[in-house]
């Protein structure tokens, strides 16, 4: 079985955040083994436009570097449409924040019917 995996840019940080904590140091080594996953092409990462919006507003510098580099392994990006916008607001109106609406919805466009 292959899987199809989305990360919004907040995983993507993960492993350039403080390794000190337990849950954070957990959440990174996860994060690195799902990408190496991803790279060998035993699972695919699905990009979107709202991951490159994101990753825009991120400062120059080594971790955005890295960052792109992790999301140019994406086999497919979802292009954002009036049903992902229309699906964000709908995830906004129930209390998840705009970025975490539009990844969401994303998500959901670009998943598999069998997934």
């Amino acid at each position: 079985m292959e899987y199809l995996i989305y990360f919004d840019v907040c995983c993507l940080n993960r492993p350039f955040d403080d390794q000190t904590q337990e849950r954070v140091f957990q959440e990174a080594k996860a994060v690195r083994l799902i990408i190496d996953r991803c790279h060998s092409g035993d699972w695919q990462m699905l990009g979107s436009e709202a991951i490159d919006a994101e990753l825009d507003r991120t400062p120059t510098g080594t971790r955005k570097q890295q960052m792109e580099t992790w999301v140019a392994l994406a086999m497919n990006t979802v292009a954002i449409d009036e049903q992902i916008y229309s699906r964000a607001a709908e995830l906004f109106e129930l209390g998840f924040k705009n970025y975490d609406a539009l990844h969401i919805a994303c998500a959901e466009v670009g998943m598999p019917t069998y997934c």
